[in-house]
């Protein structure tokens, strides 16, 4: 007995010696696996997941060919084939079901591994939007691998409200939720229930939970807190005539006012609160609310148009967005600026014949020398003289 200690002891020396790694990851990201050996030698990397005795098939070198198991095909990636005796191993990206207990071994020596890593999984808990647009609440559980699309149920809610349930292939929305809440049954299978929520609304701020299985069991993380923010103001420059397009983020609820500058009242332009929209005075006959493109236009910009456009939630009144706007005076078409060359011309030609007709005119109103008109000069002669001048 003893002697077979001391061999076994022996044995444990000739092995590299085994190291540890509890390391932290984020959600969709990558990470690499650290394992270290002699060359030429076959691997493979187990792994093993929480309250769970059996050892999954991550990734195996044989015969210098790399292979991947079930689930992790496309997501590993081995350093031994541009650097022997390197086994380590690259994983991306990370999802939730790939929390665990990874182990590298030789293939023939299956009591001491070559490294062992404990993979724990960071998960956001606190998610800022801006309105209007979408927001993704994280949530993971661990699912039997061996489920199925139609097992799932799955619960997301906000305080007391259901927001959305995906329960054997069926989904219910709760109030004021419909068509704009989703997750992909695809990912939860691998462990990854998020909930996206389109366009966000200030009404949606709140503190959401999930829930999954029979009986349900709290997702990690126990909650995700969801902020929702405006839109930085616009400045915009144009010129008078143009199309403006005023972006709204939202469709309903919405207000949109306009102010000439400081010290001016706001003057109402659109008012769509659960029902048709309403223009006001200044807006009636030139705009157009584009509900699909949560825009809306207003025609023929004047210079009286300039000054400030504030769209806000109404039932919250915080401010969605704003738009500074300052017009300025239109460009002449080419068009236009013939005619007016064309024209300069013509005022030219009328000033220069009215000169012309003018010195004419004159000249015609000059007195002529009688003399020399009565006598008229001499045919083949000088000038007159005295002598020629009669007595």
């Amino acid at each position: 007995m003893r002697f077979a200690s001391f061999c076994v002891l022996l044995a444990q020396l000739a092995v590299p010696p085994v190291y540890s790694v509890r390391t932290f990851v984020s959600f969709g990201h990558s990470l690499t696996l650290p394992c270290h050996g002699a060359p030429s030698r076959d691997v493979d990397w187990l792994f093993q997941q929480e309250e769970i005795p059996d050892w999954l098939h991550v990734a195996e070198l044989h015969s210098g060919a790399f292979s991947s198991g079930d689930g992790f095909q496309g997501r590993v990636e081995s350093f031994h084939l541009t650097e022997p005796g390197n086994y380590s191993l690259t994983l991306s990206p990370v999802v939730y079901s790939d929390l665990g207990i990874y182990k590298c071994q030789y293939k023939d020596e299956t009591e001491i591994p070559l490294s062992d890593v404990k993979l724990e999984i960071r998960v956001p808990s606190n998610v800022s939007v801006a309105i209007g647009m979408s927001a993704s609440l994280s949530c993971f559980g661990k699912i039997n691998t061996q489920a199925r699309a139609d097992d799932l149920d799955i619960l997301w809610m906000r305080g007391g409200e259901k927001v959305y349930q995906l329960h054997k292939n069926t989904i219910i929305y709760g109030p004021r939720f419909e068509n704009r809440t989703s997750l992909s049954p695809e990912q939860a299978l691998y462990g990854n229930m998020s909930l996206t929520i389109r366009q966000a609304r200030f009404s949606d701020e709140g503190d959401y939970q999930c829930f999954y299985s029979t009986p349900k069991e709290s997702g990690n993380p126990d909650s995700a807190s969801l902020f929702v923010t405006g839109h930085p103001p616009q400045n915009l420059t144009v010129k008078a005539g143009v199309l403006l397009s005023i972006p709204l983020y939202a469709t309903d609820p919405v207000r949109v006012t306009f102010s000439a500058g400081l010290g001016s009242g706001e003057v109402l332009m659109l008012d769509a609160n659960k029902g048709p929209a309403r223009y006001g005075e200044r807006c009636a006959q030139r705009c157009e609310l584009l509900a699909q493109n949560y825009t809306l236009l207003l025609r023929s910009v004047t210079l009286e148009d300039a000054g400030v456009y504030k769209v806000t939630d109404p039932e919250t009144k915080k401010t969605i967005g704003s738009v500074s706007l300052h017009v300025s005076a239109p460009l002449l078409s080419a068009g236009a600026v013939a005619w007016i060359v064309l024209g300069v011309l013509v005022v030219v030609l009328l000033v220069l014949g009215a000169f012309a007709f003018w010195k004419y005119r004159k000249k015609r109103a000059e007195p002529v020398d009688q003399t020399w008109a009565f006598y008229g000069p001499r045919a083949g002669c000088g000038p007159l003289v005295d002598s020629d001048r009669p007595a």
